[in-house]
């Protein structure tokens, strides 16, 4: 990056250019890293006149990602609270939050994977939310494109005097189109670029656009358009900034939208562009989320499974780049010859099957075969490393489905495979909590400008048939005067709740068999731990009420082993006294 440490004359830009290299110092630390972990994943090596002179790679990171991705639980469980007790309008608001999260451009179910992803890589990750086109989007962002003051504390990115998201790329010709961007500035942008600076620097952002967008589709998001020809495109970058104007009570944040590091087109509160709400959210909250599963005080930029594997894997590639072209040389059968012999060149013979050539003396002594060690034995070495990389992550060869040579006990074979998932598993704590704030943030969202959200259609099969119903939603089906609470936990913690649960119920059941209303919560806690969906439970308790009312309002006789559910069972026979007859 550029110094942008000289002075403009102008205040705030000269604000936001102290923060980008505040930001881009405090992270630089991390791009050689960051790069090597994606290369290595992506089976790409650097090859050198030393170390790796093939161009080989053992693909030691992604084994190691993909086997602890698989491992990790599914996207966590969000529901939403009505604090008003208002359950149809609640049943609205978390049938609007299933439709966003399924939504064709959020994708969250994908998005989860590559959010892990990047944790795994770059030890950090970050979402953003935002209104647009009608609808609430949540993207996954490239840590690469986020700079943050570095006292920021790492579990709180609300604690930020400022987030700066960069390498956002538009044509020149494309900033008039926004009614809130300044119309001089874009003026002066437009004289710039008709100059010859203007066109190097176009173009360098170009080429920056087409490195951005290829690194993007190797990390699996969604398609970006491609450069169009012939057109200058300029780096905007969006600083939310911690500040006080003179007119303001508090610090709050606001957003600068910086072009090139030359021009602000925009400064506007961040509650004037989200939206107000009744605590005044968005004055101390960011429209951005992030996580790390090795989260610590003192770094935010902490340290990914990535970085634990990037040198054992070089080491790796070393050592099989060796024994690759060393197995090539001794291939080649090289010799030396006495090139002193008159009469005598080895390189015009011609190797045929039992062929037979004539040397001018001893054999033994006029030629010689280069003598190449054979480094076969190092593979035992990179085996060490290879297992040593396996403890360090939790990677087990039995999680990646991989038997062992010594004999062991399938006891033993569970309880390390049970031990290295629960190691691996507790990186929910982390991402649940992400997950939370997600929650929060799309409720604000939702609460600050229900006016631009557009109505949706979902659609429901009936209970009591198989027909499909649909229905036109909107913001005012399911904002209520106090709003809604978030409930979030992973699908493992679910499960375990839900086992807990259960035997809870069944220990207090033993107590009270006959009372209705806890075996309702019983079959209700059983139901939804068989994972049948909300409708076919509401299906199922409907029949067991109405069974009930025609009981009326008693349980049915117990049934049981070989009995017909509701009937009552025919009575026992009574044994007869000796001598007489039935």
């Amino acid at each position: 990056m550029a110094d942008k440490s000289s002075l403009t004359g102008n205040p705030e830009l000269d604000l936001l250019r102290t923060n980008k290299e505040s930001g881009f110092n405090y992270r630089e630390r991390r791009q050689g890293d960051w790069k090597e972990n994606y290369t290595l994943y992506r089976d790409k090596v650097t090859v050198n006149r030393l170390t790796q002179r093939q161009s080989v790679n053992v693909p030691l990171m992604k084994q190691t990602v993909k086997t602890l991705l698989k491992d990790v639980d599914d996207m966590p469980v969000l529901f939403f609270e009505n604090l008003d007790n208002d359950k149809q309008k609640e049943a609205f608001q978390n049938e609007y939050w299933k439709w966003t999260a399924s939504e064709e451009v959020n994708n969250l179910e994908l998005k989860d994977i590559i959010d892990k992803k990047q944790v795994f890589l770059f030890g950090r990750t970050f979402d953003q939310m935002q209104i647009a086109d009608g609808r609430i989007l949540i993207d996954i962002q490239d840590p690469e494109d986020i700079l943050i003051d570095r006292y920021t504390d790492p579990a709180n990115i609300d604690t930020a005097r400022f987030l700066i998201h960069t390498h956002i790329f538009r044509p020149l010709s494309a900033l008039e189109n926004n009614l809130d961007y300044d119309k001089e500035a874009i003026a002066r942008l437009k004289m710039f670029y008709a100059t010859e600076a203007g066109l190097i620097k176009a173009a360098d952002n170009l080429n920056m656009l087409s490195i951005k967008n290829e690194k993007m589709a190797d990390m699996g998001l969604r398609d970006v358009e491609a450069p169009v020809l012939g057109e200058s495109y300029v780096e905007l970058s969006m600083h939310f900034v911690m500040h006080k104007d003179p007119d303001d009570t508090e610090e709050q944040y606001y957003l600068w939208v910086e072009c090139d590091d030359m021009e602000i087109l925009m400064k506007k509160r961040l509650e004037e562009v989200i939206g107000t709400t009744q605590d005044n959210f968005w004055r101390n909250h960011l429209p951005y989320n992030s996580w790390a599963d090795d989260i610590e005080r003192q770094d935010f930029w902490s340290d990914g499974v990535g970085d634990v594997v990037r040198t054992s894997n070089k080491v790796l590639n070393a050592w099989l780049s060796q024994l690759v072209e060393n197995r090539t040389l001794r291939n080649f059968g090289m010799h030396y010859y006495d090139s002193s012999l008159e009469g005598f060149s080895p390189q015009t013979f011609e190797a045929v099957p039992w062929g037979w050539y004539g040397v001018p003396g001893n054999p033994n002594e006029v030629l010689k075969k280069v003598d190449i060690p054979d480094l076969s034995e190092s593979l035992d070495e990179m085996q060490f490393v290879i297992s040593m990389v396996e403890k360090a992550t939790g990677a087990t060869p039995t999680q990646q489905g991989v038997t062992t040579e010594r004999q062991i006990t399938l006891g033993e074979v569970q309880l390390a495979l049970g031990e290295a998932k629960e190691r691996i598993k507790g990186m929910s704590k982390f991402y649940t909590v992400a997950w939370k704030q997600r929650g929060l943030k799309f409720l604000k969202l939702i609460e600050a400008a229900p006016d631009k959200l557009d109505a949706v259609k979902i659609y429901k099969k009936g209970r009591s048939s198989d027909k499909v119903y649909g229905r036109e939603i909107s913001s005012k089906d399911w904002m209520t005067q106090s709003g809604y609470s978030v409930r979030v936990w992973s699908q493992d913690e679910k499960e375990t709740h839900d086992v807990n649960a259960i035997q809870r119920i069944n220990a207090v059941k033993s107590l009270m068999p006959d009372n209705p209303k806890l075996n309702e919560v019983y079959q209700m806690k059983l139901l939804e731990f068989s994972g049948l969906t909300p409708d076919q439970i509401g299906e199922i308790m409907d029949f067991e009420r109405r069974k009930l009312e025609a009981y009326g309002g008693m349980m049915p006789p117990v049934v049981q082993s070989g009995q017909v559910p509701g009937r009552v069972p025919a009575p026992t026979p009574q044994p007869q006294p000796m001598g007489q007859t039935a």
